[in-house]
């Protein structure tokens, strides 16, 4: 589970939340901020959240978790798995309004292309449906990071089950 707050994560919620996910085998990421790491299984940031930072420097401050990072290029993918991060998430693959500054979709042919040069496992992101998940495998992702398929589902129990059989 990726925990994603624009105005920062409440440490004192960042824990409960993350004991709460791992009660149920889960774990907890937190966005954009290393600084969040002590108080959760890793963290995933995003191209603007590492400039001017050596990717290397970063993957050693994040030593014994996990580091994902956003990738739009396969020379994106290249660098970073170069540093040696964790998992790579390439998107939007489809068109989003969860991340306003997501920028256009890049398709299955953009996932494909990161996925070709990743060199780490890769989370397909941006407007992913049950119904595109087949689409979303097709690319090669390991991966495929939903929010408003459950968020915005009037039951969003019966939209994870339906996202999980659509995957398999």
């Amino acid at each position: 589970m990726q925990l994603r707050d624009k105005t920062g994560l409440d440490r004192h919620l960042l824990v409960a939340i993350a004991a709460r996910a791992r009660a149920y085998g889960a774990l907890a990421i937190a966005n954009d901020d290393i600084g969040n790491a002590p108080f959760c299984d890793g963290v995933h940031l995003g191209q603007d959240d590492v400039r001017g930072n050596s990717l290397t420097v970063l993957r050693e401050r994040l030593a014994g978790k996990i580091f994902g990072l956003s990738c739009g290029t396969p020379a994106e993918a290249c660098i970073a798995a170069a540093a040696g991060v964790d998992y790579v998430g390439v998107g939007p693959m489809f068109a989003t309004a969860t991340k306003s500054d997501a920028g256009g979709p890049i398709g299955a042919a953009g996932v494909r292309a990161v996925v070709r040069y990743a060199g780490a496992p890769v989370v397909a992101i941006g407007g992913i449906t049950a119904a595109r998940m087949p689409m979303v495998r097709e690319t090669g992702a390991q991966m495929a990071a939903v929010s408003s398929a459950l968020s915005g589902a009037p039951d969003p129990r019966a939209a994870a089950t339906e996202l999980v059989r659509a995957w398999a």
